[in-house]
């Protein structure tokens, strides 16, 4: 089977990580639907994973902007 040239320039290119060019290739096997609910889920998983470093940094911004109270 023949693939895009598209994808074979993308691959070429190396402007992508190692990781996604090879996701490009383990997913040329799979059915496009099931690839494309999986890049979903791991999209929901990604945002969480990036909400809670932005809480987290939010957290530690007000904790190191509290000023020392003098007695």
């Amino acid at each position: 089977m023949t693939y895009p040239t598209i994808e074979d320039k993308i691959l070429d290119d190396g402007r992508i990580s190692d990781w996604l060019a090879g996701q490009i290739k383990v997913t040329r096997e799979l059915d496009l639907s099931q690839a494309i609910d999986d890049v979903r889920k791991l999209q929901v998983i990604l945002d969480k994973r990036m909400d809670r470093k932005i809480q987290e940094r939010k957290t530690f911004k007000t904790q190191v902007d509290l000023k020392v109270i003098d007695l």
